[in-house]
């Protein structure tokens, strides 16, 4: 749950991204979803999706605009795209009414709702599989990705799809020498080492049952499946 405890990078994210004009450089475009960079992403979250049947419930958290949906839909799960920031949400059900307009089915197999990822709504194993894009890199401090991966734990049966930046990367070596030089100590978007976030998993309960990297060695986003210890 939030508290005061809670480190400035959690509530700076959530006022970040809840804002109409972030939000609408986010909407999700087809030129958008034709790009290499987003179907290699795609591709890492379908193969750690591999063997989850259809008729699956499945959280997007955090949603974002939208990107995921349809492909999860097309999957035939049933889905929650959740998401913090009311701008996104916003941004998300506009774009999914006019897609969805003609395919009821899907549309029924779809909600949107408000939630917080460190205090979720949701009940002790709500979901299937949760899947968690492209915010753990946000929040360089381990106790909170820790709290983040607990909370995603105790809704889910099967498997957590997360995404972290790692080391691993000559992209990642161009962001710490690039900040080196310029002496500035970055507080966001900070890759780290495997092994880092291995223990953050460790800590929350889970165990790694899958590693896709997007583009191994020059990208530093990287996915995991994770599932109960």
């Amino acid at each position: 749950m939030t508290s005061n405890n809670t480190p400035d990078s959690y509530t700076q994210t959530q006022s970040r991204f809840d804002d109409p004009s972030v939000a609408r450089r986010y909407v999700t475009r087809k030129n958008a979803l034709d790009t290499s960079k987003n179907k290699r992403e795609m591709a890492c979250i379908q193969a750690a999706l591999s063997g989850l049947p259809e008729q699956s419930r499945v959280l997007d958290l955090p949603c974002g605009s939208g990107r995921l949906e349809m492909m999860l839909l097309d999957r035939g799960y049933s889905v929650v795209a959740a998401d913090y920031a009311v701008a996104m949400l916003d941004a998300a059900t506009d774009y999914h009414a006019e897609l969805l307009e003609a395919e009821p089915d899907k549309s029924n197999r779809l909600v949107f709702q408000q939630e917080d990822i460190l205090n979720t709504s949701f009940e002790d194993q709500a979901f299937d599989a949760v899947i968690c894009n492209r915010l753990l890199h946000h929040y360089p401090e381990a106790e909170l990705r820790q709290q983040v991966l607990a909370e995603l734990k105790r809704i889910t049966k099967d498997r957590i799809i997360v995404s972290f930046f790692s080391n691993f990367a000559l992209s990642a070596l161009r962001f710490h020498l690039a900040n080196k030089l310029k002496g500035v100590e970055p507080d966001d978007r900070i890759p780290i080492w495997f092994r880092t976030f291995e223990q953050d998993v460790q800590k929350a309960g889970l165990t790694i049952s899958g590693v896709y990297a997007v583009r191994r060695g020059v990208s530093p986003q990287t996915y995991l499946k994770l599932s109960p210890a």
